[in-house]
């Protein structure tokens, strides 16, 4: 059976679709990985900048300064509604990912458990 140069365009331009298709949703689950990494650091240094600010109001209690008090935990206040915005944009990413990553074995794109850290940039 002999295939005629059409039928092999034709094979060929399915293999580039499927290729561009592949590495579409691998560029979308590199994306997506370094947005949720992105995120958790940004957790963790709201975290510190709590731990930090908390310390700060321990010690105005000690030596009743009420005017830094309320500064204090409003900063605090402030600051915690913005790290649990960012928690939950991380949890969102967090299900994306696992989401994309079954696709991806589904649809056969790549074969085994896929480990997340060999997807970082260097440009992060």
């Amino acid at each position: 059976m002999n295939l005629s140069d059409a039928d092999m365009d034709v094979d060929i331009s399915l293999e580039e679709k499927s290729d561009d298709y592949s590495n579409n949703l691998l560029d979308q689950l590199k994306q997506m990985n370094k947005k949720f990494r992105l995120s958790c650091n940004q957790v963790v240094i709201l975290n510190n900048e709590i731990e930090y600010l908390q310390n700060r109001y321990d010690k105005a209690v000690e030596d009743h300064r009420r005017s830094f008090r309320y500064f204090l935990r409003l900063k605090i206040a402030t600051l915690e509604g913005v790290r649990n915005m960012i928690y939950e944009y991380a949890c969102r990413r967090a299900d994306q990912l696992d989401t994309m990553h079954e696709q991806l074995l589904r649809d056969g794109i790549i074969e085994e458990e896929l480990d997340l850290s060999d997807l970082q940039d260097d440009d992060y």
